[in-house]
C-alpha cells in the first residue's frame, strides 16, 4: 500500500499493511494496479500537499483522480522505453 496519512511517520512511502486507515491499496479487483509505477511527488513529505502520483492501467482514456492511466498495450510500450534511471516529468 501507499501511506496517504499525512500525520503517519511513513507518510508518502510504500508500506506493507493489512490494517485499515488512510492508504492507497496496491490491489484492485478491476486489475488497474496490475502494472504500477510510482512517480515521486512531494518528496519533502509536506503534510496535505499530496503524496505520490501513480502510473497505472485503464480501459479508457478518461481523467483520473490525480494519477496517470494507460491502456495495457501502451503501458507495455512504456516499460520497454524506460529503466530505473528514467525521469518522468509531468507537465
Amino acid at each position: 500500500a501507499w501511506c496517504d496519512n499525512s500525520v503517519h511517520k511513513k507518510y508518502n512511502e510504500e508500506i506493507k499493511t493489512f490494517s485499515s486507515g488512510n492508504k492507497e491499496r496496491f490491489y484492485r479487483k478491476d486489475n488497474k494496479y496490475d502494472y504500477l509505477i510510482t512517480i515521486n511527488h512531494n518528496e519533502k513529505k509536506v503534510p496535505h500537499k499530496g503524496s505520490a502520483i501513480f502510473l497505472h492501467l485503464t480501459d479508457h482514456y478518461k481523467p483520473t483522480a490525480g494519477c496517470i492511466a494507460l491502456k495495457k498495450k501502451d503501458f507495455k510500450i512504456l516499460l520497454k522505453l524506460i529503466d530505473q534511471n528514467t525521469k518522468i516529468k509531468i507537465g
